[in-house]
């Protein structure tokens, strides 16, 4: 936990926001070329036969731009953008909670983990040439499930995180059941099951422990750490939204902002604060501070033992300071 605190403070600034929206975007990409590049399609899956045999090193990448959820009939046509909402909130949802650092940490450290995974099962199982990709297109493309829903078992990931933080939150399952997060995660946490003893290869079982490993991993960085509950979630996405909307309603009747650190009064101007090099507020866990970023909020912890500030995303999710 020490030395992931350490590495969001160094690295941390360079972590790509709003990654739950590009992964979504990249989806749909994903499902147009398969819809419409059908030829082309096949040389973006993970075959790690074609990675170590023909070099094709890209599809280590590619395969992110594979579709999570088969278009097998009508139906699926309208549960998939459903499916892909869903995991969009997923996703939002934990990057509120969890910050971006953290986010994207757990999002490439699940592609990386893949990527070395099926490459070492390519030299166990010695069923790999049979199973490639290009000898498999003979009988159709859906048959390479395996191949395919690696993108799935990545998003399934997600919601295993998301349902141990709101396991009593409850969701409507396609806009209509209402289900409580933990029973939709043991929901799919049996399907896992079932696809594994099914799946004939190794390389189609081992997607799916990658998928147990990052939330285990993920698991024993946070368990003692304290989250915010889904209450308090609720009141800072309510908070920052009143905050975008003042924002814009400024700016719709065009009043003028007054400087930072000062208050208009009348036809003067009051200096609240010295205009500075040393900034005012400044994270405790990430060392950030309004220069950093002037969209931060910093909060004081009541529950710290002194006076501890930190940013909007580790105020609910830090370890509080004991005496």
């Amino acid at each position: 936990m020490k030395f992931f605190m350490k590495m969001e403070r160094k690295i941390g600034k360079y972590a790509i926001p709003r990654l739950p929206l590009i992964m979504t975007g990249i989806f749909i990409v994903g499902y147009i070329l398969s819809f419409f590049f059908e030829r082309f399609y096949p040389y973006l899956l993970l075959d790690p036969a074609m990675v170590v045999e023909h070099h094709q090193y890209w599809r280590l990448i590619s395969w992110v731009f594979t579709i999570p959820f088969n278009l097998s009939d009508t139906l699926s046509y309208i549960l998939v953008p459903i499916a892909l909402y869903f995991y969009y909130y997923v996703g939002n949802s934990l990057e509120g909670i969890w910050g971006k650092f953290m986010l994207n940490c757990y999002i490439f450290g699940n592609l990386i983990l893949t990527d070395i995974a099926v490459i070492v099962t390519y030299f166990i199982d010695t069923n790999s040439t049979e199973r490639s990709a290009y000898a498999l297109m003979s009988s159709g493309l859906s048959t390479i499930l395996p191949v395919i829903e690696s993108t799935r078992y990545m998003l399934l990931s997600m919601f295993l995180a998301m349902a141990v933080i709101f396991k009593d939150q409850t969701v409507f399952y396609a806009f209509v059941i209402p289900l409580k997060m933990k029973w939709l995660a043991l929901i799919d946490v049996v399907f896992m099951l079932y696809e594994f003893i099914k799946f004939p290869y190794l390389y189609s079982r081992v997607v799916i422990i990658v998928c147990v490993v990052t939330f285990g991993i993920y698991w024993l960085i946070n368990r003692n750490r304290t989250g915010r509950t889904y209450q308090q979630y609720k009141r800072a996405r309510a908070f920052k939204r009143a905050v975008e909307e003042g924002k814009r309603n400024r700016s719709s009747e065009n009043v003028e902002e007054p400087p930072y650190g000062k208050v208009r009064s009348g036809a003067k101007i009051i200096t609240m604060r010295p205009a500075g090099k040393n900034p005012i507020h400044r994270c405790a866990v990430c060392g950030r501070t309004e220069q950093d970023d002037p969209n931060l909020e910093f909060r004081y912890c009541s529950k710290c033992a002194g006076n501890h500030e930190y940013c909007s995303d580790h105020l609910y999710t830090h370890v509080h300071v004991e005496e």
